[in-house]
């Protein structure tokens, strides 16, 4: 915001110490209309005071213009009174909060009792864990080389298998498992559970449910619907029936939207990621699995670590716990009024005088019962 010559420094000039120059004068319109006036006429006298006058126009609006008034900047310490110390006011940056390393491998892979029916993330601050997760496997392609790829930085992810794919790879499905990474309930055939019925919602997860079971001799603890879509009924009835925990997201790159590419997929997990995202990703697309080299190595560069959604709830539920025991260990503020505050003197009355003394109000009257 300018501070224009003659302006009164306030709010609206932060910078009145700056020294602004006074504004330029137009050029007055009868200069150039005499000019073109002289330019109209064949006689070589009017046409030389024609570009005379325009030159002269022009050196006028190019000469430096007068400098407009400095305003002294203000004084960084209020001035002192007679026996006080200067007092200047110190700013301080706020202290980046300190990361927090969890050993993942020890986390637990069992659901605590406390999970809750339904996560799209968790509140795992200040530690950076994160859980990467892929959809629609397995692919008899893509997913053998996400493998590779996830062994060779020892990530650990969550697979939310479709039942028919599970059934005609059981050998991939085996791997998974054998890798350490967690296998969950993606449903039979990818329906939108919210077209169906209660039954036929039942069959394509029990269904499923089997064919992993049966691929790799893990029962799946975990359901994601497809495209995340279930009524709060079907959530609940989901759990009562499996125990499955309803699995949605933070993050999602939408990489199967056309067109597909390797830097949509890195540069929104990049700058969407946050401690205790659950990542939505899709094994099932080249683009996707050939993303995530460099994006797993930045997100590990940038301090994240990585761990299947099991292990990320029983962390939400353990920091949980802990916020809560230090606050219930916390001593309760106590209210004090600062030492170095001087009590605030007395206000000045004006003389008042006292009040009357009043009587002591007069004794009840005895009645003799004698008489009644």
């Amino acid at each position: 915001m300018l501070n224009f010559a003659g302006a009164t420094p306030g709010p609206s000039h932060p910078f009145p110490h700056t020294e602004i120059p006074a504004p330029v004068e137009p050029t007055p319109p009868w200069q150039l209309l005499w000019a073109a006036y002289f330019m109209t006429m064949e006689s070589p006298f009017a046409l030389t005071f024609a570009a005379v006058l325009l030159a002269a126009t022009a050196l006028a609006q190019t000469a430096p213009p007068a400098a407009g008034p400095v305003v002294e900047p203000p004084s960084a310490a209020a001035p002192a009174k007679d026996g006080e110390p200067e007092v200047k006011v110190m700013r301080a940056l706020p202290a980046e909060p300190e990361t927090v390393i969890i050993d993942v491998e020890k986390l637990p892979r069992t659901l605590p009792p406390e999970a809750k029916i339904v996560y799209s993330q968790t509140h795992v601050v200040p530690a950076k864990v994160i859980a990467i997760t892929f959809d629609d496997g397995p692919h008899p392609q893509n997913t053998p080389r996400l493998l590779d790829m996830l062994k060779e930085r020892n990530i650990k992810a969550t697979f939310f298998l479709i039942g028919k794919s599970a059934a005609t790879w059981p050998d991939i499905v085996k791997r998974i498992v054998a890798e350490g990474h967690e296998v969950a309930n993606h449903t039979w055939t990818h329906p939108q559970l919210t077209h169906l019925k209660e039954a036929k919602v039942l069959d394509e997860l029990q269904t499923t449910h089997d064919a992993i079971t049966k691929a790799c001799g893990v029962a799946p603890i975990l359901y994601r619907p497809p495209y995340g879509a279930a009524t709060l009924s079907q959530k609940k009835m989901i759990h009562e029936h499996f125990g499955y925990p309803t699995i949605l997201w933070d993050v999602d790159p939408e990489d199967w939207r056309a067109p597909k590419s390797i830097a949509k997929v890195h540069n929104t997990l990049l700058k969407e990621t946050r401690s205790g995202s659950i990542i939505l990703c899709h094994d099932i697309h080249k683009e996707t699995v050939d993303a995530m080299p460099s994006t797993l190595d930045d997100l590990k560069a940038k301090g994240f670590q990585f761990c299947t959604v099991t292990q990320l709830i029983n962390l939400d539920v353990q920091t949980a716990k802990e916020a809560a025991a230090a606050l219930a260990a916390a001593p309760p503020a106590q209210a004090t009024a600062p030492a170095s505050s001087p009590p605030a003197p007395a206000p000045a009355t004006s003389p008042v005088a006292p009040a009357p003394a009043q009587a002591a109000p007069a004794p009840p009257p005895t009645v003799d019962k004698t008489k009644d």
